[in-house]
């Protein structure tokens, strides 16, 4: 599987170096880079010859909460044709504030705002509209915020009496797939045909192990994935040590599915799996992506292994970031897949 030479993008000198490239989304046509401490999304466009050229910036709407406090805006980026999405949070202690109205939620000593902007790419004179946070959970129900066929959509589901249910999911066309872990008993994650709500979901699961914390779904595939963290919190090194390593795919087209002894943080770019796991507690303190050939029984083969700070595939590209020590900053290395 080769893959073309690597574009490496690093902040310039206005930017945050902490921050640039937390947050990373790719198409065929935008490369979105958040930068939230500079509170602002980064826009690389391809030139004639394939080539990442850095060409515009997304603030936040005029007199929202993050452009008044200048902080926040571009904590996670997503991509999807000429429309970018940019998720806020920001976190500030009570006692700093005197005016909180504008934050969306209390917690214990601190007022919290989460929300999510769209923006046309096209056209960066029109104001980011506030789209609602992904997903969010209410009394039994958990509702997801979906841009689905060129609009954004809402649907409403049961959570199932599962806890856990919507720790993670992903979207593609008419498929939403949820994931739902638990440590107590044997849960995975559920698959919807979102033209056919009114059906029971199907349920991806393998006894005797604990999957749904990540998850992965393209038109060929549906990945459900274990990480070293479960339930909201890490897990004691000696259960990470003890735990199968599992990772399970289903062929979309035949229903066949298979499971692997990986785990990792998953996505899906075509038939190209990226599995990512942290060796040093977190992803600022390494990590290791191992890059997979699908094949259409859904077979893993290993074509790609190395060291990182983050990495994923999507839309036809791997990037992986890297920590630059000195100085420091976050580095960003493109790869365009090429299928034979």
């Amino acid at each position: 599987m080769p893959v073309y030479n690597i574009t490496r993008i690093i902040p310039e000198p206005e930017d945050n170096r902490d921050t640039f490239g937390a947050a990373i989304a790719i198409n065929q046509k935008y490369l979105a880079v958040g930068d939230y401490d500079a509170n602002r999304v980064i826009i690389y466009t391809r030139d004639n010859s394939g080539q990442w050229i850095r060409s515009k910036q997304v603030l936040p709407p005029k007199n929202s909460l993050p452009d008044e406090i200048d902080l926040g805006f571009g904590r996670e980026v997503q991509l999807e044709g000429n429309f970018l999405f940019v998720s806020t949070h920001t976190t500030k202690k009570t006692k700093y504030l005197t005016n909180p109205e504008k934050f969306t939620r209390e917690r214990r000593k601190d007022y919290i705002f989460d929300e999510r902007y769209l923006i046309n790419l096209e056209d960066l004179e029109t104001e980011p509209k506030a789209v609602g946070m992904p997903m969010q959970k209410s009394d039994g129900m958990v509702t997801f915020n979906l841009f689905n066929r060129g609009k954004m959509i809402e649907v409403t589901l049961s959570d199932r009496d599962e806890a856990q249910f919507g720790a993670s999911f992903a979207h593609y066309k008419n498929l939403l797939l949820v994931g739902s872990p638990s440590a107590m008993e044997e849960r995975g994650a559920w698959l919807y045909n979102l033209d056919e709500l009114d059906k029971e979901p199907e349920k991806l699961a393998a006894p005797n192990i604990y999957l749904g914390n990540t998850v992965a779904l393209n038109e060929r595939f549906a990945v459900v994935g274990d990480r070293d963290y479960q339930c909201g919190y890490r897990l004691p090194l000696e259960d990470v040590l003890n735990k199968p390593k599992s990772t399970l795919i289903k062929v979309n087209e035949t229903g066949f599915t298979r499971t692997h002894q990986f785990r990792g943080r998953v996505s899906l770019s075509g038939n190209i799996l990226a599995v990512l796991h942290p060796t040093g507690g977190d992803f600022v303190n390494g990590a290791v992506v191992e890059v997979y050939s699908l094949s259409s029984a859904g077979a893993g083969f290993l074509f790609m292994r190395g060291n990182v700070a983050n990495a994923f595939v999507q839309n036809g590209f791997l990037i992986t970031v890297f920590n630059n020590r000195r100085p420091w900053f976050y580095e960003i290395h493109i790869q365009e897949l090429v299928w034979n």
